[in-house]
């Protein structure tokens, strides 16, 4: 049980890096997190979503891999929104400290929703 719950931690990591890494890469421009509602940023939290949704499908069955990967979605789009609000309120801009900080704390947030999907599901 717990080699399995470190391999599906270990996936959704290697899920994670490539998805806000290399995916968004394409269409980092084009999203403005700190609108609750953009599309462009929503494809993104989509797409973690669905990944999510594919990692677990080999460990659980298809309707807790769908219900995991909305969690995802949801924990993804609710961390991104919150870290760009904050940035804009106290004008952090990208290559300052306070950027990197954010960013700590965001993904931080990110791997702490993978231990918890993977507690839900092991």
């Amino acid at each position: 049980m717990a080699i399995e719950g470190a391999t599906i931690f270990l996936l959704l990591l290697v899920k994670h890096c490539i998805i806000d890494l290399f995916f968004q890469s394409f269409i980092y421009y084009k999203t403005k997190k700190s609108k609750y509602l953009s599309l462009p940023a929503h494809f993104h939290y989509i797409q973690h979503g669905i990944f999510t949704s594919l990692v677990c499908l080999f460990f659980v069955h298809w309707s807790i891999a769908i219900v995991v990967g909305l969690i995802d979605y949801i924990a993804h789009w609710h961390i991104d929104y919150s870290k760009s609000k904050v940035k804009d309120y106290f004008g952090v801009k990208v290559p300052e400290k306070g950027y990197w900080f954010l960013s700590s704390i965001d993904q931080g947030l990110h791997y702490l929703t993978y231990y918890a999907i993977v507690l839900l599901i092991t």
